[in-house]
């Protein structure tokens, strides 16, 4: 019996934790340009060759992924949901490499 509960609770618990944070969001796009052929062409300061990562533009913490035929891979922040009683704010350093730059700040000095 303190096997069957011990092993049900580990289960509670596993699944709990994978429902307290949400998988990031994957999105694939094609930046071709003619000038550039077999690369993504992201903008003229962000140029990458296939297997190359960068950091995604107009989003302070996001990774790009030149896979091949100019078509990149883009991948954000996973979802956390703030402690209770605290409001998410801004990353911590956005000019960190990702996945580093990914956490966030929370302002918990009252309540909401």
């Amino acid at each position: 019996m303190k096997f069957y509960v011990c092993v049900v609770a580990a289960f509670v618990f596993v699944f709990a934790s994978l429902c307290a944070v949400s998988d990031a969001l994957v999105a694939r796009a094609q930046y071709k340009n003619s000038a550039y052929p077999g690369k993504c062409y992201i903008s003229s300061e962000l140029i990458l060759s296939p297997g190359q990562t960068g950091k995604a533009p107009n989003n302070p913490c996001a990774s790009i992924k030149c896979l091949d035929s100019g078509n990149v891979e883009f991948t954000t922040c996973p979802a956390v949901a703030p402690p209770k009683g605290c409001k998410q704010r801004d990353f911590v350093n956005a000019k960190r490499p990702y996945p580093d730059c990914c956490e966030r700040a929370y302002d918990c000095t009252r309540s909401f």
